[in-house]
């Protein structure tokens, strides 16, 4: 897959990468992104949950 990126974060990736300790800047766009999305699901399960009790009066 290729991603258009805008101009600076090439070079913003690359450093944020280096300091992390990634080997490479993919890797480290890799766990990033799959961080993002964990975060992202684990959000939409909460309230997925919360809508769930809140239809069943207990909340």
């Amino acid at each position: 897959m290729d991603v258009a990126l805008d101009d600076d974060l090439p070079d913003r990736l690359s450093k944020r990468a280096e300091i992390a300790g990634f080997d490479s800047t993919e890797a480290y766009v890799n766990e990033l992104l799959r961080t993002v999305l964990n975060e992202l699901e684990e959000d939409r399960e909460q309230n997925d949950v919360e809508d769930r009790l809140e239809d069943l009066g207990y909340l």
